[in-house]
């Protein structure tokens, strides 16, 4: 992967720009209402996020190299939060205050199997999924709007990093997001990643179609989970992401691995500083 992606100017960064490049098209006739969904809460962030600088020319970033993870914030102004923002993602999931998810409201996925579409944005694959799927967080819900892979994982343990993880994207109506994030270790071959990674398109062609698809196979069997507040992990680093990481992680084969590094090698931030923010660790 080269060390500076292209973003089309029309794009915003981060997870911002997955989910308008994300917003679901030829997923069902639900895409549209999805898609306003998501195009409001883009416009409330503000028109800062543009993907261009004040000349107009798109702004270029990538993992490594000049335009590379620690050159983010002076890359463009509308990305200066990367540098100066106190709770960026992703974190080191260490020092974890116990507890039951019931005390905060929990967590409760409602994913279902939708139609769904998988695209190479040159940042990573990601899978637009159709409306349907859903999630309550603390008494909130959010609706899944894709999901999409880093490797290695973005979010660490105790100081170590696993294989890959994969972010499920979900926007709430009044504009921010909630991510679950989910480790991805070597072991068994997972047959839904086989099916994503047979489907996958070349970055300047069409989204693959891949019917319908169930989310929910592409989570561990335990439930339990880290908690925090954070921010986007890609330029602009907008701090509006509840996250949820997964303590259980999931087997996909060191093969299905290796085929996602032939396309994106590093495609992984940094930990950041915690800066006293709490992380909460739910059973």
């Amino acid at each position: 992967m080269q060390a500076a992606t292209r973003i089309p100017g029309t794009f915003v960064g981060g997870l911002v720009l997955l989910l308008l490049v994300g917003a679901p098209q030829g997923c069902g006739p639900e895409a549209e209402d999805q898609t306003e969904a998501v195009g409001q809460m883009a416009a409330e962030q503000g028109e800062e996020l543009g993907g261009e600088d004040a000349g107009g020319a798109e702004v270029h970033w990538g993992y490594e190299g000049e335009a590379g993870s620690d050159r983010w914030g002076g890359l463009d102004p509308s990305f200066a939060v990367c540098d100066a923002g106190l709770e960026q993602s992703p974190v080191d999931l260490t020092g974890a205050i116990p507890g039951d998810a019931a005390e905060d409201g929990g967590l409760d996925i409602q994913w279902r199997a939708t139609e769904a579409e998988v695209v190479d944005n040159g940042h990573t694959i990601q899978i637009n999924t159709a409306e349907g799927s859903s999630i309550v967080l603390e008494g909130r819900e959010f609706a899944l709007v894709q999901f999409h892979f880093h490797l290695p994982s973005e979010h660490t343990v105790d100081g170590t990093a696993s294989a890959m993880e994969v972010h499920f994207v979900h926007a709430a109506g009044e504009g921010d997001l909630a991510v679950i994030g989910v480790f991805m270790e070597a072991g068994d071959a997972d047959p839904t990643i086989r099916g994503l990674w047979e489907a996958i398109p070349g970055p300047e062609d069409s989204p693959a179609a891949v019917g319908a698809l169930d989310p929910g196979t592409l989570l561990p069997e335990g439930r339990g989970y880290f908690r925090y507040q954070g921010s986007l992990t890609t330029p602009p680093c907008s701090e509006v992401v509840s996250w949820v990481v997964m303590t259980e992680s999931i087997s996909v084969s060191q093969a299905q691995i290796d085929a996602f590094a032939a396309l994106y090698p590093m495609n992984a931030r940094p930990v950041q500083p915690l800066n006293g923010r709490e992380i909460r660790l739910r059973t």
